[in-house]
């Protein structure tokens, strides 16, 4: 009897789309089941539990029961309201460059600007300020063109969204409580040139779960599974086929 695949379900982070899996897709669908949900529309929610709950209609909708849910960025702040909320859904959880803090006052006063600039100019304008910022300095002088397409691609998402996005970031919740209580280990990939997500915090934040396995991308900042894709499939695959179960 051919062994059931289990589904992996990558959820974004905010200024992009689902399209930032494409290269962990094409490495993993030969054994997995992959789900992108995209939020990057997605102008309706205000929280992250509101997020949280689109993301399970879209489960349900694709008749998911289990999965292993692994967020980057936001989609890591929306994972972590949806293992709050629909922790039976869950047998595997990893936040992707991403953390459970709350924003500190100073982050707040930036999300506010976020929004304002979004609202008061255009996405092209913020995703020209913010996108280069995603990867780490070194791959930015090594994939020139492919910054800029970044910057092209992205720049055409909604205004509204991603203002909407940014203040539901700034009055989203400490969530660390949420992470110790998690039954399964817990896996953490951490980009060593993260500029959104700073390494010491992200490593730090390795020491909630009861069981965790932290993972640096030494040459990568916040899109490893773009500037190193085959080691970021590695390592999802590790734990999915071992790591979960120890």
């Amino acid at each position: 009897m051919p062994k059931t695949r289990k589904t992996l379900v990558f959820l974004h982070g905010h200024g992009v789309d689902a399209s930032i899996w494409d290269d962990l897709d094409n490495l993993l669908n030969q054994d997995y089941r992959i789900i992108r949900p995209d939020l990057s529309l997605q102008s309706s929610c205000h929280t992250m539990e509101e997020y949280a709950d689109e993301l399970f209609r879209m489960l349900q909708n694709a008749i998911i029961e289990k999965c292993i849910l692994i967020g980057h960025s936001m989609g890591g702040y929306i994972s972590l309201a949806f293992a709050a909320k629909y922790p039976g859904m869950l047998e595997g959880f990893g936040l992707f460059h991403s953390t459970a803090y709350a924003d500190t006052p100073e982050k707040k006063e930036q999300r506010t600007r976020m929004a304002e600039l979004l609202r008061t100019q255009s996405t092209a304008d913020f995703i020209r300020l913010t996108g280069g910022n995603m990867f780490s300095p070194a791959f930015k002088k090594a994939h020139t063109a492919r910054v800029s397409d970044h910057i092209a691609r992205f720049g055409k998402l909604p205004a509204e969204a991603l203002a909407v996005g940014a203040e539901a970031m700034r009055e989203r919740a400490d969530t660390t409580e949420v992470l110790r209580q998690l039954p399964f280990p817990v896996l953490m990939i951490i980009g060593l040139d993260d500029q959104i997500i700073p390494f010491d915090k992200a490593l730090e934040l390795a020491a909630y779960p009861a069981r965790c396995y932290p993972f640096v991308l030494s040459n990568a900042g916040h899109l490893g599974m773009i500037e190193q894709p085959d080691a970021s499939a590695s390592l999802i695959r590790w734990y999915v086929d071992y790591g979960k179960e120890q």
